[in-house]
């Protein structure tokens, strides 16, 4: 049983489907076929790990492996293919290897548990490398070095079908208002969501997106103008605890913090890639031991001067 969290949940629950991807546009999964071509299927990480975990790794065909390569294709460490398939070739151990050494795994080539645990924590769906800032589509995921807005005071504004209560867009605001401070330039203020730069919004993003993600952000553009603002969609199928919550964070129970994906997204949003550094508020996925995490590290400070 998930606990009863906040009372600002229900409202926009309610009224969750997929056809609230047409807000801002064409679905992801339309309108980028090359770069969002992975978001489709339903959420199917949890039972990845279980089958692997019962399993001889040993063999060259591991059942469900071809969903372990597409989640490896998505985050950007196996090239896109229609034609996975379970078999372990050189190519996938390649893939694996690189992500245990950038998540400073033990590196075997082979999904041992820790790296099979960390598959199945809930993690950004940006890549994490080999992507572009690239629009396809009218869409491009945001990208360090690629600035997209061009003025110092940037707007943010909610999904009017949310109805996100005065509770929770105060903790938006908090998060938005730590990135603007520690840049010492911008100013992020909160305005009609059809204006705002940023477009923040809850969304059913189990039904279009096969991995246990937990929000996405991604900039758009718009002809024949060309004028560009930013997209952060989290995942209306979690609950979302506020500050005063904290105790009841529970990522094996989809509770997760707020403020700490918020802070994660915005970062995106300001030039930062992910980091592999964990206790980076950059850092894709969400640990056990770190649910919630709204402080800038180092590096974080370090990578947002250099935007």
């Amino acid at each position: 049983m998930k606990p009863n969290l906040s009372a600002f949940l229900l409202p926009f629950l309610l009224l969750l489907h997929q056809s609230l991807f047409t807000k801002a546009g064409l679905p992801l999964s339309k309108v980028s076929p090359n770069e969002f071509k992975w978001l489709r299927g339903k959420n199917q990480s949890k039972w990845i790990v279980h089958n692997f975990l019962e399993q001889n790794q040993t063999t060259k065909q591991i059942k469900g492996l071809s969903q372990i390569k597409e989640y490896f294709s998505n985050f950007g460490y196996l090239q896109p293919s229609d034609t996975f398939d379970d078999s372990l070739d050189q190519q996938t151990v390649s893939a694996i290897k690189t992500y245990q050494q950038s998540f400073n795994l033990q590196v075997t080539g082979d999904l041992n548990n820790e790296t099979l645990q960390l598959i199945s924590l809930p993690r950004c769906a940006v890549p994490d490398m080999n992507f572009t800032y690239n629009f396809i589509g009218n869409v491009s995921w945001p990208k360090a070095g690629n600035q997209w807005f061009q003025k110092i005071n940037l707007t943010y504004g909610f999904l009017p079908t949310n109805r996100i209560t005065a509770n929770a867009t105060e903790v938006f605001g908090q998060a938005f208002t730590r990135w603007a401070n520690a840049t010492g330039r911008l100013n992020l203020t909160q305005t009609n969501y059809d204006d705002a730069d940023i477009k923040v919004g809850f969304y059913n993003l189990d039904d279009v997106i096969n991995a246990n993600v937990y929000g996405v952000s991604f900039i758009r553009e718009e002809p024949p103008s060309n004028v560009k603002t930013a997209e952060m969609r989290l995942n209306g199928k979690r609950l979302w605890a506020l500050p005063s919550q904290n105790g009841s964070l529970s990522w094996e129970n989809d509770v997760l913090d707020l403020e700490s994906v918020t802070m994660h997204e915005i970062g995106h949003l300001l030039g930062l890639d992910h980091s592999f550094l964990n206790e980076s508020v950059m850092y894709p996925y969400i640990l056990p031991s770190q649910q919630r995490k709204i402080q800038l590290s180092d590096s974080d400070k370090n990578n947002l001067l250099q935007q």
